[in-house]
């Protein structure tokens, strides 16, 4: 664990920060998880890119977790369903929901999409996704 990690606590759970990246301690070491909803950073990595949702929300993407800028840094939100990003991170795998074929990402799914030519991924609410 880098000497640059901080600890956050959400509802009983700790966890430490560093560049964009959540962790836990698990025997003895330290286990990468998903970010936790409501925590709440100081700061966002560099190559974090700008999400417009809609005139009034706009986030903050980097690594498959989202944030919404705060007046005490960035707090970790749920992906807005439409949100559309230009990769996603390392672990995506491609799961068939009826005919769709989606890009998972921890719980989120995500269609492929063309916006001007490149390929990126748009945050789809998908109900069946048991099947």
């Amino acid at each position: 664990m880098a000497a640059t990690a901080i600890v956050i606590s959400i509802e009983n759970e700790k966890y430490h920060y560093d560049q964009g990246v959540f962790y836990q301690e698990n025997n003895g070491g330290y286990t990468v998880v998903e970010a936790p909803s409501g925590a709440t950073v100081k700061t966002i990595p560099s190559g974090s890119e700008q999400v417009v949702i809609n005139e009034t929300t706009n986030n903050y993407y980097y690594g498959g977790t989202y944030y919404e800028k705060s007046d005490d840094g960035y707090t970790v939100v749920p992906p807005t369903s439409g949100s559309v990003v230009t990769n996603l991170p390392e672990g995506a795998e491609e799961v068939k929901v009826g005919d769709q074929t989606y890009v998972k990402y921890g719980d989120t799914y995500y269609q492929p999409v063309q916006v001007d030519g490149k390929n990126k991924y748009e945050v789809a609410d998908v109900q069946d996704a048991d099947q």
